[in-house]
């Protein structure tokens, strides 16, 4: 009798030890996880962009505070955006800055943030006066877009066909192409549309926005993957800064509304 009980309290402290040796193991997976998450950016300007070999912008600073706060050794690399998506559908440890977070990606990755907002528009020579006053009124026309963005996203699931998409690389690619009448309209965000025509000296005026494709939020996406308790624990960390009022002084002070 005595040798039972003996042995079912031994049984108890086998699995009260492996219990404790499972949890070290989890906070060590998960502390080692953290430490080697790599976030990816490209050129997203004026929020994220790397300018003479250095990555720049509110969302870039916010991103620099959350690492730091976490205990991450700067990790940011540039992609092409089209390359640093595909890397993030197929790599663990990434995370991709700045996603704009909508109803065809919801599924396809896991959110932090959100660390902005953006307007995404349609914009017309102001001489060639189109008018759109619904979604469909945009199947008559040329769309320039940028390949592999949301706003091609976007468009293609709202039922605009793919060969009403002239696709380019590079914004100002689209720009280019509509002062030139290659394309009739252009798709691209409000803030990215102003950033290019101001990098290249190109007045405002020409242009006129006709439509407004959405209003969506930008976020830093993960490979779906990652686990839990590391999205939670990025996503408090950013909480934090947005409670404290930094995350607002970051973008005052680079002149972007958030």
């Amino acid at each position: 009798m005595m040798l039972q009980i003996y042995g079912a309290k031994m049984n108890i402290y086998w699995v009260r030890f492996l219990r404790l040796i499972l949890l070290f193991l989890f906070i060590s997976y998960s502390y080692a996880s953290n430490t080697n998450i790599t976030i990816i950016a490209e050129d997203y300007k004026p929020l994220s962009y790397l300018e003479n070999n250095e990555f720049k912008g509110p969302n870039i600073d916010v991103l620099n505070l959350m690492l730091k706060k976490l205990h991450v050794k700067n990790k940011i690399k540039h992609l092409p955006w089209k390359r640093a998506y595909e890397t993030i559908l197929r790599d663990l440890n990434m995370g991709l800055i700045s996603t704009t977070r909508t109803k065809e990606r919801e599924d396809l990755f896991k959110w932090v943030g959100p660390l902005s907002v953006k307007k995404f528009n349609i914009y017309a020579l102001k001489k060639s006066h189109i008018k759109i006053n619904k979604l469909d009124d945009l199947k008559e026309f040329q769309i320039g877009v940028e390949r592999g963005t949301i706003n091609e996203q976007m468009l293609l699931s709202r039922g605009i066909a793919d060969s009403s998409l002239s696709k380019v690389n590079y914004t100002k690619q689209n720009m280019g192409m509509l002062l030139r009448r290659r394309v009739q309209l252009w798709a691209v965000a409000s803030s990215t549309f102003h950033e290019t025509l101001g990098e290249n000296k190109t007045d405002s005026d020409l242009f006129e926005l006709v439509y407004t494709l959405k209003i969506a939020k930008q976020y830093i996406a993960f490979n779906i993957n990652m686990p839990d308790e590391i999205i939670k624990l990025w996503q408090d960390t950013f909480d934090e800064l947005l409670k404290s009022g930094k995350i607002k002084e970051i973008f005052e002070k680079h002149n972007v509304s958030y």
